[in-house]
């Protein structure tokens, strides 16, 4: 597992242990069952403190990301955990009557349900698509995927501003990813209104990537620094020393210009997509994209059955 951490990122460090984390697994550069290092190595390779680790560790614990157990270690979840009702059963009477036995066995009557079902169904209309995700930099590729899609504003946001934002709760339909929805807790979330996409990143990039031979170029574009910084580390931790990489930022055409000619492969965002192609005289190898079409049609559908 290849691990780096930014001190002068405004990204605390146990977040950045998160997203690395995280996405290695979500790429499958992390197996299933796969030993991490344990807490005290990890924090002593990276140079941080012991509570950082253990809080980043409980935290993908808790999402079903990894498992942690005494005297086996750290390791990676056989898969993501389902939670609360089957979600293997189709039929809608099926989860009806597991839902009326739970809220029955919690002392609720029909008229608790009554009032509670009456007010969801008589919500405000959904007026904008609201992303969320806590890397302000990934905002304008995200309303760049985002907007060709959909007739309705895309606004995005962090959980913090939301935080302080939670009247637009009434009228939103949340989106955001498995490595976010933990900093939502708390708020009066409509569980009919928030799309998590359970996103596997990179999959294709790094099949590429993989692909290169022993001394190859690979450059990355983007225009958010964080999301290059992760692609550097997946890259890392995929081929190690034997190809090289170099990121650039989008705004930084003069470079650009100099170093993708040079490139066996270029793997960029969308919104860069149109820069690095008169660049470089050809599209790119690969344009990586947040959302797969399968989250867009979710989301789709979503607003169509509840928006």
């Amino acid at each position: 597992m290849r691990i780096s951490v930014s001190r002068e990122s405004p990204i605390s460090i146990r977040d950045q242990l998160i997203e690395q984390i995280g996405l290695q697994i979500a790429a499958g550069l992390l197996k299933g069952e796969e030993k991490l290092p344990s807490i005290r190595a990890l924090a002593r390779r990276l140079g941080i403190h012991y509570n950082t680790v253990s809080s980043a560790y409980a935290h993908l614990a808790e999402v079903g990301l990894l498992e942690i157990k005494q005297g086996s270690g750290v390791r990676v979840a056989a898969k993501i955990q389902r939670r609360s009702l089957d979600l293997d059963k189709s039929s809608l009477d099926d989860l009806l009557r597991d839902f009326l036995a739970i809220a029955a066995e919690h002392g609720f009557g029909r008229e608790d349900l009554s009032a509670r079902i009456g007010r969801v169904l008589s919500a405000s209309p959904v007026r904008r698509v609201l992303a969320v995700d806590r890397n302000p930099d990934f905002h304008g590729l995200i309303v760049a995927e985002l907007r060709p899609h959909f007739s309705m504003a895309v606004e995005t946001t962090t959980a913090e501003e939301l935080t302080r934002r939670q009247d637009l709760l009434a009228d939103s339909l949340i989106v955001t990813s498995l490595y976010h929805i933990f900093s939502l807790q708390g708020m009066s979330l409509d569980p009919t209104r928030i799309v998590v996409c359970h996103v596997e990143p990179a999959r294709a990039e790094m099949e590429l990537v993989s692909q290169l031979p022993s001394g190859s170029l690979a450059v990355l574009v983007s225009v958010s620094q964080t999301l290059l910084r992760m692609a550097t580390n997946l890259v890392g931790a995929l081929r190690g020393e034997e190809i090289a990489v170099r990121a650039l930022e989008t705004g930084d055409e003069k470079e650009l210009a100099y170093v993708l000619p040079f490139a066996d492969a270029v793997l960029c965002d969308l919104p860069s997509e149109r820069i690095v192609t008169r660049l470089l005289g050809k599209p790119p190898a690969r344009v990586f994209r947040l959302y797969s079409p399968s989250t867009i049609e979710l989301v789709r559908q979503r607003l169509k059955k509840w928006g």
